[in-house]
């Protein structure tokens, strides 16, 4: 950072020497005008969602989206365009079903949660308890799990509270001799639709299937045991998890003018649940980041160092993708300036979180003098709504990077709406603003134009 310091003393010093960042502000501003009209990131999702739908990493679909975006990546005029093998989890759905059976028949709805092991051929058929958390149900005596079905049911309190569950139920009442886990819905709003999501086995510990309940069948059994009913429920589930397979990263470059070594990576994963179109999660953080590059192309600007995007493989399973990007670049990842991901919806971007970690064998970087140099995007970017700059998450797909040092930028959507849809059927392209879309393209089109042609660095590069 001292280098920096001294670097930008000296440049304000130079007699008659404007700004230095005058000329970034003034063509951020042209290109943020520019892109808030156009609609390329809406033309792509629609495509993305309608013609090649929910991509599951190792499926066909998901082939058929890296074909896609090859394509797509070509005619917005990245160069050096290509794929990036990676082996990937390979989880399939199947056929599943669950039904109560007392204390009356009710079809409930479910979706088997990712990387679920089956039910025994036949099915299992088991009376339910209810908990609230895992502290919980390791308070609750092993007798009353034994050759159970435990339901985690607790009201919505944001995202995190009822993931940790999802991801580690299973394995919390396996240890207490359960024989499968249902898992209220991380969702913040219902209309019978079921949220599915990844779990996670601790090694030593008997997998159990699971798999989530909608929001209204999770209240139903909630109530039923506040009054002291006996339910049982059969669960039939015949997923298959089946050896890794071929996927790829799909990358392509803006080079950059003057230090074409130095990288600004602008991404979103690629892959999806197998349900939905996968339309916010995350169709829309490729979009947007290919229309950010696709932007500044049009508006005939090469900023100094090379703008790269990248769609990520294998997010929701298992970020293969992400570390496969680490360990394919890991030579020039010192030359990586910043990363910046769009992973939580198409709601209006408020601003960036900040995500910094110390590179091998060099001293941690100031969060302080890193969050000063990110300041001076603010007057870019708050004409857009999006001037909320501070410390934050960068992203699960640019986190091994980000972990290695690469400075870490998440997009921060405003989410009201995305945890109503997120991991269901309901996400679609049709939930999807196009002039919120829009506007989100210009924020990250400012973002990374001005971190690529800007005097300095995050982190004094």
């Amino acid at each position: 950072m001292k280098r920096l310091a001294l670097f930008w003393l000296g440049t304000l010093l130079m007699a008659g020497s404007p700004d230095p960042m005058e000329r970034v502000r003034s063509h951020a501003a042209a290109l943020a005008t520019r892109a808030v009209a156009h609609d390329g990131a809406y033309r792509d999702l629609e495509v993305l969602c309608d013609e090649v739908g929910h991509r599951l990493s190792g499926s066909e679909g998901y082939d058929r989206a890296v074909a896609w975006a090859v394509k797509a990546m070509k005619a917005a005029g990245l160069e050096n365009v290509h794929t990036e093998p990676v082996l990937v989890p390979h989880w399939v759905r199947n056929a599943e079903s669950a039904r109560m059976t007392l204390p009356a028949p009710h079809d409930l709805s479910i979706l088997g949660l990712g990387m679920s092991v089956p039910t025994p051929p036949g099915g299992i058929t088991a009376d339910v308890v209810v908990v609230a958390s895992l502290a919980e149900l390791e308070a609750m005596p092993a007798e009353k799990v034994k050759g159970r079905i435990v339901l985690f049911e607790d009201g919505w309190k944001g995202y995190g509270h009822g993931a940790r569950m999802r991801f580690s139920g299973a394995t919390a009442a396996s240890r207490k001799g359960a024989v499968a886990m249902l898992l209220r819905s991380v969702a913040s709003l219902s209309f019978d639709t079921p949220h599915t999501g990844t779990l996670h086995y601790e090694e030593g510990v008997p997998p159990i299937p699971a798999a989530a309940v909608s929001v209204e069948n999770a209240l139903m059994m909630r109530r039923m045991w506040n009054r002291g009913l006996r339910m049982q429920v059969h669960l039939e589930m015949n997923c298959r998890t089946l050896p890794d397979a071929p996927a790829a990263n799909v990358v392509g470059d803006l080079p950059g003018a003057s230090r074409p070594d130095q990288v600004v990576l602008v991404g979103g994963h690629l892959d999806s649940w197998d349900v939905g179109q996968g339309a916010q999660d995350d169709g829309v953080g490729c979009v947007l980041s290919l229309q950010a590059a696709r932007m500044i192309k049009e508006a005939g600007l090469r900023p100094a160092r090379t703008v790269r995007v990248v769609f990520f493989a294998n997010e929701e399973n298992g970020t293969r993708g992400g570390e496969g990007y680490l360990k394919r670049h890991e030579g020039e990842l010192a030359r990586h300036v910043a990363a910046l991901e769009s992973d939580s919806g198409s709601g209006l971007a408020r601003g960036f979180g900040l995500e910094l970690h110390p590179r091998p064998g060099q001293p941690a970087p100031d969060p302080a003098k890193a969050l000063a140099v990110l300041q001076l995007l603010k007057p870019m970017l708050e004409p857009l709504g999006a001037g909320r700059l501070g410390e934050g998450h960068g992203g699960v797909d640019i986190g091994p990077s980000v972990l290695a040092g690469v400075p870490g930028l998440g997009m921060n959507h405003d989410t009201a709406k995305y945890w109503e849809v997120h991991h269901s059927k309901a996400d679609t392209f049709d939930k999807v603003d196009k002039g919120d879309l829009a506007r989100n393209g210009a924020i990250l089109a400012v973002a990374v134009y001005a971190l690529a042609d800007m005097p300095g660095t995050l982190t004094g590069l």
